[in-house]
């Protein structure tokens, strides 16, 4: 029985494939044994297939680590994002404080800037000489009016007063007329 072994070999697309071979020597394409020379050829040819594919591996490798760490920037940036967007929500709500602390600032801007110019708009009527003979005709019908007001308080305490004194006057009569019956044996109620 002939001694088979078997090789490895790639194809053109650098698949490997299992060859076997009838003797030690590994035969040529056309059966003839082939020479130290073709052998060595072969072997460079191969190394330089292998080297290739090594800077391929390589270059390969390189783009995965160079992934890999875009990944993990990514990763970290992501984590920072979380940290940031808790900052921006805070900031957020702090412009949202202040804008309405704004917002009521100027209304009572507004406000106030309403009353002056009301202010500036009567004092301006005011230094104005008619407006002046206005308040004079105004401050005499309140005097006027003041004065009815108090004569006729003085009328009504004297119609309290003259009321006070009937009634004082009914009340001692009353008084009488009752010790008067008393006197005279009569039972009168108080």
């Amino acid at each position: 029985m002939p001694n088979r072994d078997y090789t490895i070999e790639r194809d053109g697309r650098g698949r490997e494939r299992l060859v076997r071979t009838s003797s030690n020597r590994e035969r040529g394409s056309h059966g003839r044994a082939r020479s130290t020379r073709e052998l060595l050829n072969e072997a460079e040819e191969r190394e330089e297939e292998l080297k290739g594919e090594v800077l391929s591996l390589q270059a390969r490798l390189s783009y995965a680590q160079r992934d890999n760490w875009q990944y993990q920037n990514l990763v970290n940036e992501h984590r920072h994002c979380r940290n940031l967007r808790g900052e921006l929500e805070a900031q957020v709500r702090e412009v949202r404080r202040l804008e309405d602390l704004l917002t009521d600032e100027e209304d009572t801007t507004a406000r106030l800037k309403h009353k002056n110019e009301e202010l500036k708009e009567k004092y301006r009527l005011m230094k104005r000489g008619n407006r002046e003979e206005e308040f004079k005709l105004r401050y005499e019908e309140k005097r006027a009016e003041a004065d009815l007001l108090r004569r006729r308080l003085a009328e009504r305490d004297e119609m309290l007063a003259l009321a006070e004194t009937r009634i004082a006057d009914k009340n001692r009569t009353i008084l009488y007329l009752k010790n008067y019956l008393r006197s005279h044996g009569f039972h009168v109620g108080d």
